[in-house]
């Protein structure tokens, strides 16, 4: 049987998709990936069994359906992994985005005074200009809040260097390759040292301006170049893999980018909202990178030959890790039981504040605790259920009015796709608080659409102009009432540092 086969490889859970050429998902396979928890704050995985587990939910789809038509990859960010040039071998467990270990490296150079002149020179560029479309400007505007963040591959990285001994020995000898997932599986499964132009620029390596890995961030932290891998665009004959009888491999991408190519291809402006675990907001900026303010980064969106979109990103830590918490303690049976509980209550006296793993834009505050408040004897769980999903949906409208505000992009509708996407009473309080239209579409896993979409482009060596097609609809939440966030956002202010 014709079909394409998508990797969508996560932090817990790696998935295999059979595509039809037409775009219908002809199966789905998923294993859960073990995390390794050896100290406090260290979140690790075991790099070759991730391997063995791509391999196995490859091969279950390969001996159902045959050859592939070609093959594609996309992947959780961030994550850091380093091997040996010659034997293949990892040296270190891949340190996973999750990982604090290095909060206190990233602090030393956040405090270095080459990085405060360049943050004082940024900030008074920022007095004149609030936004640019030269490159350079944009840099510079960018500087005025540029610091490193404790769990970039960066930081990870040099916490290597600096821990293993070896690890360094090998790298300044030109022996040690780095890479993300996507890095470790292109290599395993064709033999090449590459990433693509999504992936390098969640490292904190890279420098999205002019599209390279940047020399003044390799040599403040003394990262040889040697070991990093060649970059390579999204989409195109990317190698042959060995294992599914040299299939071709034509598209790697980072997993946000990949769900913002399948909710607008190319289109400036476009706005996606990725509710799992947790939730990623980003927004296409078009082919001029926005400086990073109220706790943004410009990332790369897309590169596919002169074609560059770029994009910028809010992230909430907490969305159906939340919900799930409400099932580990015994308020709900279920994630699905949610939405119809909170519809039940009429209370409005909650505020539950969902900061289960710390707060993220803008405030990306690690330490900051959940918090529920107006609780009396007569609260019901419907009520306690309804708080949280309204916090969930606070969090969401704050983050909206955040890019807005970073782009001067008008957002008028918000594609959702994402599992917790299911819950109907979120996403119209999402609508609600924001006062945007929300579209849930058909085929929630937009990551693995916008990947099958690239595969397809590339065997069929067609233009990116023309490779993107529209998500099918399933259903669109239009705000009922503007429900105001001035109440939740002296507690989202009380449980944070900053």
């Amino acid at each position: 049987m014709s079909y394409y086969l998508i990797l969508d490889i996560g932090t817990t859970i790696v998935k295999a998709f059979a595509y039809s050429p037409d775009g219908n998902i002809l199966k789905r396979i998923e294993r859960r990936a073990p995390i390794l928890f050896p100290e406090p704050g260290y979140v690790e995985q075991d790099p070759e069994k991730l391997w063995e587990m791509v391999q196995d939910v490859s091969l279950e789809i390969f001996n159902e359906f045959g050859k592939p038509l070609a093959v594609g990859i996309t992947n959780q960010r961030a994550s850091t992994i380093v091997w040996d040039k010659r034997s293949g071998e990892p040296l270190y467990n891949m340190i996973t985005w999750q990982d604090m270990r290095a909060a206190d490296i990233a602090r030393e150079y956040n405090r270095k005074a080459s990085l405060r002149l360049a943050r004082g020179i940024g900030k008074l560029v920022s007095l004149f200009i609030k936004r640019s479309k030269s490159k350079r400007l944009v840099y510079l505007l960018t500087l005025a809040d540029f610091k490193f963040g404790p769990n970039q591959p960066i930081i990870h990285l040099r916490w290597l260097f600096d821990n293993i001994e070896d690890i360094y020995k090998k790298a300044a000898k030109g022996e040690l390759a780095f890479g993300t997932i996507d890095s470790w599986i292109v290599w395993k499964m064709t033999g090449k040292h590459v990433t693509d132009y999504t992936n390098a620029s969640a490292t904190g390596i890279f420098d999205p301006f002019f599209m390279k890995w940047s020399d003044r961030l390799t040599k403040m932290l003394g990262i040889p170049k040697s070991i990093l891998p060649e970059l390579i665009d999204n989409m195109g004959f990317l190698g042959e893999v060995r294992f599914l009888d040299n299939a071709p491999l034509t598209a790697v991408i980072a997993d946000q980018q990949a769900s913002l190519f399948s909710a607008g291809g190319l289109k400036e402006g476009t706005v996606k909202m990725t509710n799992g675990t947790g939730t990623f907001i980003d927004i296409n900026v078009g082919s001029i990178p926005q400086p990073a303010r109220f706790g943004t980064y410009p990332l790369v969106a897309l590169k596919v030959g002169e074609v560059v979109r770029y994009l910028l990103e809010g992230i909430v830590q907490s969305t159906g890790s939340a919900v799930e918490w409400l099932v580990s303690i015994g308020i709900i049976k279920n994630p699905e039981e949610a939405s119809s509980l909170a519809y039940e209550s009429e209370s409005e006296d909650i505020i539950f504040i969902p900061s289960l793993a710390g707060l993220g834009t803008p405030y990306w505050d690690p330490e900051a605790k959940g918090l529920i408040y107006g609780i009396t004897r007569g609260s019901k769980r419907e009520d306690i259920v309804k708080g949280l999903l309204d916090g969930i949906a606070v969090r969401c409208a704050q983050v909206i009015n955040i890019l807005e505000d970073a782009t001067g992009i008008s957002i008028e509708e918000i594609i959702a796709d994402g599992n917790a996407s299911r819950n109907d009473y979120m996403l119209q309080a999402i609508a609600d608080f924001s006062g945007k239209k929300i579209l849930r579409v058909r085929n929630l896993e937009g990551t693995s659409r916008g990947t099958f979409l690239l595969t397809k482009g590339g065997l069929e060596k067609h233009d990116i102009r023309h490779v993107h097609r529209q998500p099918v609809i399933d259903k669109v939440f239009t705000p009922q009432k503007k429900r105001q966030m001035t109440e939740w956002q002296k507690f989202i202010e009380f449980v944070t540092k900053k």
